[in-house]
């Protein structure tokens, strides 16, 4: 019987409240580059109804302890259907959200994960076709774990269906074992130095494929306004990395859940080396509620629709550099790859080495605010650019003296014996074509001629 009902409707939003008994939908939120997402809360055939997961605003999702939900297509109060949940495929893509994890101390699980609810036809034990690589429900399915984190640890796992502790990365646990330390409690934590897990930050997960559309990782960036030290969970070399390209390309439902418990140290213990956050759990202290928000959805290696990098206060003039990024590699004949803008300056030329080698590695410009160096480029500043044509008197000379420069970098994918550079040589003076035709000129005398060097960064 329907006891009421309140809907309300605009041009491009829409959220309504439905109740039939005690069963409600909590309304949608808009997943950016996708559009509006429904969200089913567990517990609708419990004796309680459930714990309560809010939708105060169509881009809001707040957790209350205890709670679960899953994105949905369509949402039908108190009936669940396997069918009616989002199956998102983010292969190639990028999802960013950003999380407050405020009160959620030791022994507080905030969660965000993908299942493959829309294939599971089993009611399960829950009763609304939830399932996970550990059977909490009493059906197995593969599980792709973003964050399990509180304000001083943080996971990001791999799981296939039947494998209970999965491959993971991040910060904390171990109870008699070692958890993940890809970063540390000085880091992450309240008041950390790169993540201050008192105020809200931003989340970036990135499914990357090789040639074959195989998923290569997860990758995991946290970063936050006012910090200029993202860190990065990436979880990759999986044994199960095939079974989980398929469950991304069938499609996997996004999850949020916010529970507690005393034995939470295997996520946020101390572990063997003494380096984890938590000496035990307080779940009592758990704050009643967390927030996930401002949802997106884009394909990988897009920027984010507003910059998340930390302002600096400086009496110094700044000169902002554009992002710099790393893709395989590729050839092209002689021409000029753009221009970039750089804040503080006109338009800058890039010139590209290579124009006199039969084996020319690209540097693209995508756009006026990136460079993206394919593996074996070089790439210079200019004034101008002539495709073809190497002129010393064409380069820039930048005067730094007293200055900053600023500039962002994706080095995703970039490991070991991978060099990404950024760095500044005296090619405008230099008189000399060198061996490698274009006037290039470097400390190591690379090719063939000596000047000074200032490596920003290697």
């Amino acid at each position: 019987m329907l006891r009421w009902s309140l809907c309300v409707c605009t041009a491009i939003w829409w959220w309504c409240s439905v109740r039939l008994g005690g069963a409600v939908c909590p309304g949608a939120v808009n997943l950016q580059g996708h559009g509006p997402v429904s969200i089913i809360p567990t517990g609708w055939h419990s004796p309680d109804g459930g714990a309560a997961l809010d939708v105060p605003d169509h881009n809001t999702l707040v957790a209350h302890m205890g709670a679960r939900g899953y994105f949905a297509n369509t949402c039908t109060a108190g009936t669940y259907n396997n069918e009616q949940y989002m199956a998102l495929k983010p292969l190639g893509k990028t999802l960013r959200f950003t999380t407050d994890l405020s009160g959620a101390g030791c022994g507080c699980n905030a969660a965000f994960y993908l299942v493959s609810m829309q294939q599971n036809t089993q009611p399960s034990t829950c009763g609304d076709f939830y399932c996970d690589a550990n059977k909490v429900c009493g059906v197995s399915c593969a599980e792709i774990d973003i964050m399990e984190a509180n304000q001083h640890s943080w996971h990001s796992t791999l799981h296939t269906a039947y494998d209970h502790n999965g491959l993971g990365s991040g910060y904390g646990g171990g109870d008699g074992y070692d958890g993940p330390r890809d970063f540390d409690s000085s880091q992450y934590a309240p008041g950390g130095t790169c993540i201050d897990t008192a105020r809200p930050f931003q989340v970036s997960v990135s499914f990357p494929v090789d040639a074959q559309g195989t998923l290569q990782a997860m990758e995991v960036i946290l970063s936050q306004n006012g910090k200029s030290c993202p860190l990065t969970a990436r979880v990759s070399g999986y044994s199960g990395m095939a079974e989980l390209t398929k469950a991304l390309e069938a499609g996997m439902t996004p999850t949020v859940s916010y529970w507690s418990s005393e034995a939470m140290l295997w996520m946020d213990g101390k572990g063997t080396d003494g380096r984890g956050p938590c000496v035990s759990d307080d779940p009592g202290a758990c704050a009643a509620t967390v927030k996930f928000y401002d949802f997106m959805l884009e394909d990988a290696g897009a920027n984010p629709t507003a910059s998340t990098a930390a302002p600096v206060s400086s009496d110094a003039a700044v000169v902002a550099i554009p992002p710099l990024a790393t893709v395989p590699p590729s050839t092209t004949s002689a021409s000029c790859p753009g221009q970039i803008q750089v804040d503080g300056l006109d338009a800058v030329a890039i010139v590209p080495t290579g124009w006199k080698s039969a084996d020319m590695v690209q540097v693209a410009v995508p756009d006026s605010r990136t460079l993206v160096p394919h593996m074996g480029s070089r790439g210079y500043f200019a004034s101008e650019c002539t495709a073809g044509t190497y002129n010393n008197k064409q380069y820039l000379a930048l005067n730094l003296l007293g200055k900053k420069m600023r500039f962002t970098v994706n080095l995703v994918g970039a490991g070991c014996g991978c060099n990404a550079a950024l760095y500044l040589v005296s090619m405008h003076q230099n008189e000399q074509p060198s061996e490698c035709s274009d006037y290039y000129c470097d400390a190591n005398n690379v090719c063939g001629v000596s000047c000074a060097e200032i490596d920003i960064m290697e």
